[in-house]
């Protein structure tokens, strides 16, 4: 029995989405690994956040998020590249 998968999003679309959010992916664990370290560049100053494990979490927490966006986005771009331009779906 065959699925019926339409495309819920254009390909330039899902190929835009998926590339900035493999970026925030990469950025944000970044963030989260020296935050969860206290790095003393980011937990040095008066301004800078009086528990760096919350923001550790949080910025894992978005990461999580961001890497739904990138399952998502690259399955929509499987789907474009099986139904090619122009096909009626």
């Amino acid at each position: 029995m065959a699925i019926s998968i339409r495309p819920v999003v254009s390909p330039g679309l899902a190929g835009c989405c998926t590339i900035f959010s493999v970026i925030a992916v990469v950025i944000l664990l970044a963030l989260a690994s020296a935050f969860s370290r206290h790095v003393e560049v980011l937990t040095g100053s008066k301004n800078d956040p009086k528990d760096p494990s919350v923001a550790a979490a949080t910025c894992y927490a978005a990461a999580l998020i961001y890497g739904i966006f990138v399952v998502f986005c690259g399955l929509q771009m499987a789907v474009h590249r099986r139904y090619p331009r122009g096909v009626q779906l």
